[in-house]
């Protein structure tokens, strides 16, 4: 039996997960992620995939850096522990993104629902899935496309 102080545990590498994403923190969201990862993006052509860690890493490296600022604000984790080590966490989040040379319209927020599948490795919680319901959006939606354009322009 997995003791109630793993749900802590789970929430917790959930918020690093995040917090690695908004500080561009490759190697701890590389840590935080098992081989392979189940992604299910709405973004996402053809719907879920299995990824490598590498290529989890590498699509957030396509667009993240594009962006001025990102900030994942996590609504309170509802963790379900599973058997053998696993667990699952559920959230509501706000995600803002911010590119200041559109000074028209800077700012693209998203609205949405995760859940996220864990697994227990040498003592570690780490992400094996990630699904997410958008919600709804707020301002610039084409931010995204201009953050990855951005990101290919610095990689000339």
């Amino acid at each position: 039996m997995v003791h109630p102080i793993e749900k802590v545990a789970v929430a917790e590498a959930v918020t690093r997960l995040f917090h690695a994403l908004d500080a561009r923190d490759w190697e701890t969201i590389a840590a935080l992620a098992v081989e392979p990862i189940d992604l299910d993006y709405p973004s996402k052509q053809g719907g879920p995939e299995l990824v490598s860690t590498d290529d989890f890493v590498a699509g957030l490296q396509s667009f993240l850096p594009g962006f001025d600022a990102t900030q994942h604000l996590l609504g309170p984790i509802v963790v379900e522990l599973g058997e053998e080590f696993t667990a699952t966490a559920r959230f509501d989040a706000r995600v803002t993104h911010v590119l200041t040379e559109t000074a028209d319209a800077p700012i693209w927020v998203i609205g949405c629902h995760y859940t996220i599948g864990l697994k227990q490795e040498d003592g570690e919680w780490r992400a094996c899935s990630s699904r997410v319901r958008v919600m709804y959006e707020e301002g610039n939606p084409a931010l995204e496309t201009a953050a990855r354009e951005r990101v290919q322009l610095s990689s000339l």
